[in-house]
């Protein structure tokens, strides 16, 4: 993970030379001292299949974890790792952090977060302590999904969003093929 931070240090790095306040800045990234844990969607066709009531059910455990980057206290962007190897780090952390801090503070400090990366955006699947399970978008999964960000869903809601996503992807590939003869 300590890669994944260098990695955004070095952006940070090769941005804040055309901008002056970013190489003003102190630079002292650090992780935080807690991350949550990924999983994935399977293929299409399970998801066009699926009958479950649950994103949970749906979702297949994945090594990644999603962890912040900090500069003091605040938020300069997030990374997603495994414990071996950096795999990705943006700059939308703050926007994942705020997200984070709200199902916290409606669900509970022992609330079981997992994240999915979904068309470039990021979707929480969080079950609280009475095991009931809500699902939260960031605003790119949102707009993806066509709902609103930072609220809580019931997963039937947003499986049948994604479904409807899978189904339209399996229609244009199917629309994009040239016909046999």
């Amino acid at each position: 993970m300590i890669q994944a931070v260098n990695a955004f240090k070095q952006m940070e790095e090769a941005r804040g030379r055309h901008n002056k306040s970013l190489r003003n800045e102190s630079a002292n990234y650090r992780l935080s001292d807690f991350s949550i844990q990924g999983a994935e969607l399977p293929d299409v066709e399970e998801i066009l299949s699926y009958e479950g009531s649950t994103m949970i059910d749906l979702l297949l455990p994945s090594d990644e974890k999603l962890s912040f980057i900090l500069d003091g206290n605040q938020v300069k962007g997030f990374t997603l790792a495994t414990d071996t190897r950096p795999i990705m780090a943006g700059e939308s952390g703050s926007e994942l952090f705020e997200l984070h801090e709200k199902i916290k503070a409606e669900l509970g400090e022992d609330v079981n977060l997992t994240y999915v990366f979904y068309a470039g955006g990021f979707i929480f699947v969080a079950v609280d302590q009475k095991g009931q399970e809500s699902v939260w978008l960031d605003r790119r999964a949102a707009t993806i999904l066509n709902v609103s960000p930072s609220t809580p869903y019931a997963p039937e809601e947003i499986l049948e969003h994604i479904q409807k996503g899978a189904k339209a992807a399996v229609t244009s590939k199917s629309k994009s093929k040239p016909e046999e003869l």
